[in-house]
């Protein structure tokens, strides 16, 4: 039971890997959008987490289970996947929808440099990533 417990381990780091790094992917970007790999990685995280704590909790395995620290841990990453998942429906859809008219193909400037690096905490990718980051420090820190 112990090879079932370590896969499911590597399944839950790739999934925090999926959500961390798409994340980061997009700080640097004038328009940040939630790339489909952090979706799938929340995914991930939701399945494979109660999966390791029903492993725990059943005595297969030789764990302690903190529920306090596992349900504070749940409900983030539950909050995790769905802002993902509605940043990448609503990026999806804006993609979807014609150019205005209007738009300048010029696209220069100073404004445009700094806003490039300005993170924006309200785009979903950066608040996703941000609660994913939490729920990491969480798991590393809370003893």
């Amino acid at each position: 039971m112990e090879t079932v417990w370590d896969l499911v381990v590597v399944v839950h780091l790739v999934g925090m890997a999926a959500v961390v790094g798409g994340w980061l992917t997009q700080l640097g970007a004038a328009r940040p959008r939630v790339p489909a790999v952090v979706v799938y990685g929340a995914v991930a995280q939701v399945i494979s987490g109660p999966a390791l704590v029903g492993l725990a909790s059943s005595g297969a395995v030789d764990k302690d289970v903190d529920n306090v620290k596992i349900g504070v841990k749940l409900v983030i990453a539950l909050a995790v996947f769905v802002v993902a998942y509605l940043g990448l429906r609503r990026d999806d859809e804006e993609r979807a929808l014609p150019a205005p008219a209007s738009a300048s193909a010029s696209g220069g400037g100073a404004g445009t440099v700094s806003a490039a690096r300005a993170v924006d905490p309200r785009a979903p990718v950066n608040l996703a990533g941000g609660l994913a980051l939490v729920n990491v420090l969480i798991a590393v820190l809370w003893r």
